[in-house]
């Protein structure tokens, strides 16, 4: 595994180098002529570490260096002078110097497949074939931020209803365990008895106080048991059910059918045939419903069946798949028709997520309210009875 080291020179300016080990970044340096007087390890470089919002910025770049009239290796030369971080400057490197040596811009790009997929390679390996190698970077950029867009307008709309839920534990666990046991303090000095509902929610805010370490490793022991275990084990199942969820369900559908469709289109558009565009359609779906319906899909149109014949035999697809499937295939504008029903999903994905985000945010703050709400009529209720103990 790769790694990222700092080393200073005579004058303790500081560089990075990308290297295995310390002894292999000393190496570089030594082959490279430079002398170092400290180096220190960084960070790992992992497939984590290239984010696909950089991936897009390098594509549109590239498109656009290239529609100028720039050669690739002089793309990649200015794009490790503009980049800052090291390690798309040691990947943008590594690619150059491939292409030098004889090797095809795809063929250098699949080695680094941990960044860029399969159909990122493909299309490319078209535009190489096409002569149209800017016009396969524009193409990948449109699918890559149709993608993030995608992503992003997911995590919006669970992030409010995340934050008011992680909002309403934190203040009910604060009410609990510092606030309410107070009131209980006061009210044994004058050893009166609590109302009924003061003092149910003063034993749970006791049986918390005591209980708390064991709830709180069994919480986290919880999180990395269901992270590391029950997730992968049950990844498929788990995947079923949320598919089988009301109004989850749709968005789920409208989520994958988007993607599928983009991506199906995408490789149309750059020449690549419809097999390939359906296999990389197949790799690029998260869900495996989804997946494995592409792959029966790709079965029935090897054994000689038209793509929208094969499509109306899968029940996850709607039939206005097939039924504008069919029409591109009839008229010869299939490309068309699969942007068309990107697009259709893609703003019906977008509706159900603003609806999802409408419909959860005032259940949620009813939630809250009668959590927050009954806490404090629990605090208040036996101040309003001060009086009588006082008498």
């Amino acid at each position: 595994m790769k790694r990222l080291y700092s080393w200073y020179d005579l004058d303790f300016h500081q560089y990075q180098v990308i290297a295995t080990s310390q002894s292999d970044a000393k190496k570089q340096l030594l082959v490279q002529g430079k002398i170092a007087i400290k180096v220190k390890a960084g960070n790992f470089i992992t497939a984590h570490s290239f984010n696909r919002s950089e991936l897009l910025n390098i594509t549109i770049q590239l498109a656009t260096m290239l529609k100028a009239g720039l050669s690739i290796i002089d793309s990649l030369n200015l794009l490790v002078e503009e980049q800052s971080k090291p390690h798309w400057q040691y990947l943008m490197n590594e690619i150059g110097e491939k292409i030098i040596k004889g090797e095809s811009l795809s063929s250098a790009l699949s080695r680094h497949n941990y960044v860029f997929s399969s159909l990122y390679c493909e299309i490319i390996a078209t535009g190489e074939l096409t002569g149209k190698l800017d016009e396969s970077f524009e193409q990948l950029a449109s699918l890559l931020e149709k993608s993030i867009k995608l992503q992003k307008n997911l995590k919006k709309a669970m992030r409010y209803p995340i934050f008011l839920f992680s909002v309403a534990i934190i203040v009910s666990l604060v009410m609990l365990l510092f606030v309410l046991p107070k009131f209980s303090d006061i009210y044994h000095d004058f050893d009166a008895q609590l109302p009924f509902f003061t003092q149910c929610i003063i034993d749970i805010s006791h049986y918390l106080q005591q209980n708390w370490p064991i709830y709180t490793i069994g919480f986290f022991g919880g999180m990395v048991v269901f992270q590391y275990y029950i997730k992968k084990r049950y990844h498929t199942k788990i995947e079923i059910a949320l598919a089988k969820m009301p109004f989850v369900n749709k968005i789920i559908q409208t989520s994958c059918l988007t993607q599928i469709f983009q991506t199906i289109a995408i490789t149309q558009q750059a020449g690549i045939p419809l097999l390939m565009g359906l296999t990389a359609a197949a790799n690029a779906s998260y869900h495996c419903i989804y997946r494995n319906s592409i792959l029966q899909i790709i079965s029935g149109i090897e054994q000689g069946h038209s793509f929208s014949h094969v499509l109306h035999q899968q029940p996850c697809f709607p039939n206005l798949c097939r039924q504008l499937i069919h029409v591109g295939e009839q008229s010869g504008t299939l490309d068309l028709m699969l942007s068309r029903l990107a697009q259709y999903y893609e703003a019906q994905n977008q509706t159900l997520i603003e609806n999802l985000s409408q419909f959860f945010e005032p259940l949620l703050m009813l939630v809250l309210a009668v959590i927050i709400g009954g806490l404090i009529i629990a605090m208040y209720l036996p101040i309003f009875q001060l009086g009588e103990v006082i008498h």
